[in-house]
């Protein structure tokens, strides 16, 4: 009894582990196309490809002091090179959207995205929205409300559907009172195992647990 509750605990651990060997994750956070896997922030190759305006590059800008650094493994990016603090341009009033692809095997998945911008932006998934603007208010630099430049925004994306193979992010910044301009965001997805898959793996592994008891059992009588 003692030998088939170790090998029952054994199957557990095998369920268990396999489903998270076998999870789908990515990585994802913004980079500029025309300076590879972004700047000096970028710690890892995130597994999107770099942030576009449109079907323009885009570029890696500073953040000085006016706004919060980079979260996680991505750079503040614009289509503009110089216009974050550091740059010293002035983008026009308007609302400038950029977009960025990702691939999974798709299904349920958990996961967050942080994200940051001058003035405020929304955040759509596949034309969803899953992040809706901050509020301007008085707007001194950056929206009063999050998302804006100097509060990191993150929003937990814990069951979530991602489709098989493409999806896409977009990013409407919206830039009123002139000044700065740029985009910030970084994040990650897991797919969430299906309770039946978990119940169909427990299942074998626990059948071939108790073959393999029962043959021991028997060689045990020879």
């Amino acid at each position: 009894m003692k030998l088939f509750s170790k090998i029952s605990a054994l199957g557990a651990v095998l369920v268990l582990s396999t489903a998270f060997a076998t999870a789908d994750t990515v990585s994802i956070g913004s980079y500029g196309a025309l300076v590879g896997n972004g700047g000096a922030a970028l710690g890892t190759t995130p597994d999107n490809t770099p942030v576009m305006y449109g079907g323009a590059n885009t570029y890696n800008i500073g953040s000085g002091s006016a706004w919060t650094p980079a979260v996680g493994n991505s750079s503040w990016v614009s289509f503009d090179p110089n216009s974050g603090p550091t740059g010293g341009n002035v983008d026009p009033n308007s609302m400038y959207t950029y977009t960025t692809t990702f691939n999974v095997t798709g299904g349920v998945y958990g996961g967050f995205l942080t994200v940051m911008a001058d003035d405020t932006t929304n955040v759509l998934l596949n034309g969803v929205e899953i992040i809706p603007a901050g509020a301007l208010g008085g707007n001194g630099h950056c929206a009063d409300g999050t998302p804006n430049c100097t509060t990191p925004f993150t929003v937990d994306l814990t069951g979530i559907t991602l489709n098989a193979g493409l999806n896409t992010l977009t990013f409407n910044v919206d830039q009123t009172n002139f000044v700065y301009q740029g985009l910030d965001f970084a994040g990650s997805f897991s797919s969430v195992p299906e309770p039946s898959t978990l119940l169909l793996l427990g299942t074998g592994l626990m059948g071939s647990a108790g073959a393999l008891l029962r043959r021991m059992k028997a060689s045990s009588l020879k």
